[in-house]
């Protein structure tokens, strides 16, 4: 392939998505107060939350009582502090690193 041509595909997929994250705003900022938008707002955040929280349950691989064990502390750390705080970056973050250090470091398989 040819530089140009791959310069090109970029170019076009850049603007491409700059586009699609674009439309949303300039398409909305007529109806900022409308009460669905609001509610939509609210809630969202707890939904994603939830469902990066099922998916990553699902796709566990628990092959012993320690990884278990593990798994349970992390997904208590996060709801906890789901909860308390109510920042989802960093429960998010807390969670996978406490799971990760479990794993790699600790050596629970």
């Amino acid at each position: 392939m040819d530089n140009q041509y791959l310069l090109g595909i970029f170019l076009v997929m850049g603007v491409a998505t700059f586009m699609t994250r674009l439309l949303p705003f300039v398409a909305l900022t007529r109806s900022q107060s409308h009460p669905l938008l609001a509610r939509v707002g609210r809630s969202l955040p707890p939904m994603i939350m939830v469902i990066l929280v099922c998916f990553g349950l699902s796709s566990l691989q628990i092959e012993s009582l320690d990884r278990l064990g593990l798994s349970f502390i992390a997904l208590t750390a996060v709801t906890t502090l789901q909860l308390s705080i109510g920042n989802p970056l960093l429960s998010i973050l807390v969670g996978t690193g406490m799971y990760t250090l479990g794993v790699q470091w600790f050596g629970i398989a």
